[in-house]
């Protein structure tokens, strides 16, 4: 344990070194550097890069942020999460408590521009992040009592940390009951077998073509069309395992023609044909 002594810093505020290896890098989310601090309003903190993420959990006051040319403020309860990669300024207005965590390795990147280009911001606000603060306050007392924790278990906690993030974003949020997107996807799993050309799913929800396709994106991510084969594959991946079905049969039912071009489509999609499907163990 360290005792912190930067400008605004207050007595009481501590941080954490890990040191990191390849190895951690290669296999866990890592913590590199945390800290619990309290602040006043000399706190500032201007960097050009630091190849690190970095999240704060804001216990108390308020802490803002100045990233890619916008300003955030985030209070008590809310979570920032940002790439010190970009230059940034972060500081206290006034009186401030918050928790930090440095981060780094595996797909840890890649999962925070996920997270912010769903979120459209760095800052999430504290109705949504109960869970997420509570695997970072956790987190960080793991190092603040000296707990002989292992790296997989930081990992663990960091990875739900940003899992919980992702409950809130727009991209994993249910579908609005009733919705055109979501009667056009109650459609198709009820009628999986049938004609599903995008003129008529689009004449049974009520839409014109384009304005279903953009639906699809907005809300699903995916084109109607691929949506419908996701949801076809993963009906015969069922009944691959849990029937006897001919192939032929299962074609049927999903909305292929012919066996082939099931076995065709199947194949490319999941890498093997349908008939070694059925073969490959689940476990």
């Amino acid at each position: 344990m360290l005792r912190q002594n930067e400008p605004g810093v207050l007595p009481g505020s501590e941080y954490f070194f890990n040191t990191l290896t390849a190895q951690k890098l290669n296999l866990f989310f890592s913590v590199s550097l945390c800290g619990h601090y309290y602040c006043d309003e000399q706190y500032c903190i201007e960097r050009n890069y630091l190849d690190a993420l970095l999240l704060v959990l804001v216990e108390k006051g308020t802490l803002k942020l100045q990233y890619h040319g916008k300003e955030y403020t985030a209070s008590a309860g809310d979570i920032l999460l940002f790439d010190c990669a970009v230059p940034q300024r972060y500081f206290a207005d006034s009186y401030a408590e918050f928790y930090w965590i440095h981060f780094s390795g595996v797909n840890s990147l890649d999962l925070y521009h996920y997270l912010t280009r769903e979120n459209g911001s760095v800052l999430y606000h504290a109705a949504n992040v109960q869970k997420a603060a509570t695997q970072v306050r956790i987190l960080v007392r793991q190092f603040s009592t000296n707990q002989m924790i292992r790296d997989s278990e930081h990992s663990r906690l960091l990875y739900n940390t940003l899992c919980y993030l992702m409950e809130h974003n727009p991209a994993e949020a249910p579908l609005p009951e009733n919705s055109p997107a979501q009667q056009a996807v109650k459609y198709i799993q009820s009628h999986l077998g049938e004609d599903l050309r995008l003129k008529r799913l689009a004449a049974e929800v009520h839409l014109s073509p384009s304005h279903l396709i953009r639906v699809f994106r907005s809300n699903l991510h995916v084109s109607p069309h691929e949506y419908i084969v996701r949801m076809r594959m993963d009906r015969a991946k069922y009944l691959l395992k849990s029937t006897d079905m001919p192939i032929k049969a299962i074609a049927a039912e999903i909305g292929y023609g012919t066996e082939s071009s099931f076995t065709g489509a199947f194949t490319e999609k999941i890498g093997v044909s349908p008939r070694k499907f059925r073969e490959l163990p689940l476990g």
